[in-house]
C-alpha cells in the first residue's frame, strides 16, 4: 500500500487544520492509502482526539522537534532531523512512505527533499509545479519559486518534467510547452531565454515557443515554463487577483461563478509538486486549511502512484 507522511506541525494553523485534513483525507480514502503524521507524538494523539478520531488509516512518526519559519535550511537538515518536516522526507527514503507533505517552512522543506531524496539527473534543482487556471482548465506552470537565475538548460528540465506531469496526471496527450517571454520573436527577452527557446525546440516534447502572460489566460498552451523569480510572481498575482475579486463581487450565482471559484480557488489545488526529485515531494500554502491538506495528501497519492517522479527520471535520462 502507497503511505503518504504528512509534517503535523508545518503551517499557520498546524497542529489542528493539518491532523484535521489528514482526517478528512484518510476518511475519502476508504483504505486506499495510509498516511503517516509525523510531529510529537502526544500533540498529534489530543489533535485525533479533539476531533473523536479513532487513527483508522493513519500512524504516527515521532519526531519531537518543530520546524518554525525563521529557521534556515541549514538549520533544518543539520540541527532539526527529528522534525515533522525532516522525517516526513527521512521515512520516504527508508521506503516507508511513497511520498512528503509539509505546509511548513518551504526553504527547509525544499532542502530536505534536495539533499535527502536527491535529484534525477542532471537537474540542478527540483522545480515547484502549480496547475493554474486558463480559459476552461488548469494548465501547469513551473517553476514557481525554487530556482533563482536559471541557466538556459534548466528550463528545458522544467519544460520535461511539466510535460510529463501535464501528460500523465492531466491526461494531455503530447502536451504543448510554452516559454514563457515578452514577446513571441525567437530573439525576444534574455540571453538565457533566447538560449533556452532553441534548446526547448531540440528537446523531447511538444515545444510551440515563446508565450506572453495573456496566454496563461487562453487555455491554448499546456505548460508554461518560466524561471522561479517571474513563476512566483505570476503564482502569487493570480492567488491576488481571486481574493480581490472575491472580497470585491463575492460568491458569484449560478453555474458560471460556481465555475469560476472552481477554478480559481487555490485551496481547491492542495499543493505544489517538487518535480525532478528521487521520490514525491509537496508544499503547500503556509495558510493551509484542512481541505488544502486533504487535497494535498490525495494529490501525493497520485502522483506516487502514478509513478510520476519516475517517470521523469526516465526521460530527462535521455537529455544531458
Amino acid at each position: 500500500m502507497i503511505k503518504v507522511a504528512l509534517d503535523a506541525m508545518g503551517g499557520d494553523h498546524a497542529p489542528k487544520a493539518i491532523v484535521e485534513g489528514a482526517i478528512l483525507a484518510a476518511k475519502e480514502a476508504q483504505g486506499k492509502y495510509g498516511i503517516v503524521l509525523t510531529g510529537p507524538e502526544d500533540v498529534i494523539k489530543a489533535e485525533l482526539a479533539s476531533f473523536g478520531y479513532d487513527g483508522t488509516g493513519m500512524e504516527i512518526h515521532h519526531a519531537p522537534d518543530v520546524v518554525t519559519m525563521e529557521d534556515s535550511p541549514t538549520v533544518v537538515l543539520k540541527q532539526k532531523q527529528n522534525s515533522g518536516l525532516f522525517a516526513c522526507v527521512a521515512l520516504q527514503k527508508a521506503g516507508k512512505v511513497q511520498a512528503s507533505i509539509s505546509a511548513g517552512n518551504s526553504g527547509g522543506m525544499m532542502a530536505a527533499c534536495l539533499m535527502v531524496l536527491g535529484r534525477v539527473g542532471s537537474m540542478p534543482r527540483p522545480a515547484i509545479a502549480c496547475d493554474v487556471p486558463s480559459f476552461g482548465r488548469n494548465i501547469t506552470l513551473l517553476d514557481c519559486g525554487a530556482n533563482v537565475d536559471e541557466k538556459a538548460t534548466a528550463l528545458v528540465h522544467f519544460g520535461i518534467c511539466g510535460s510529463i506531469y501535464a501528460e500523465t496526471m492531466l491526461g494531455i496527450k503530447n502536451p504543448k510547452v510554452g516559454l514563457l517571454n515578452m514577446g513571441e520573436e525567437e530573439k525576444k527577452g534574455t540571453e538565457v531565454l533566447q538560449e533556452a527557446h532553441q534548446l526547448l525546440k531540440q528537446a523531447p516534447i511538444n515545444f510551440i515557443g515563446n508565450v506572453e502572460g495573456r496566454d496563461i489566460m487562453l487555455g491554448e498552451t499546456d505548460v508554461i515554463v518560466t524561471g522561479g523569480y517571474t513563476g512566483n510572481v505570476v503564482l502569487k498575482l493570480m492567488e491576488g487577483f481571486y481574493e480581490y475579486h472575491v472580497k470585491t463581487f463575492g460568491k458569484i450565482a449560478g453555474p458560471a461563478g460556481d465555475r469560476f471559484h472552481e477554478d480559481w480557488d487555490y485551496s481547491n489545488r492542495g499543493g505544489a509538486m517538487l518535480l525532478g526529485l528521487k521520490g514525491t515531494g509537496l508544499i503547500t500554502h503556509g495558510r493551509a486549511n484542512a481541505k488544502v491538506i486533504k487535497n494535498a495528501v490525495d494529490l501525493a497519492f497520485r502522483l506516487a502512484n502514478n509513478q510520476v517522479a519516475e517517470k521523469i527520471a526516465d526521460k530527462l535520462s535521455q537529455v544531458a
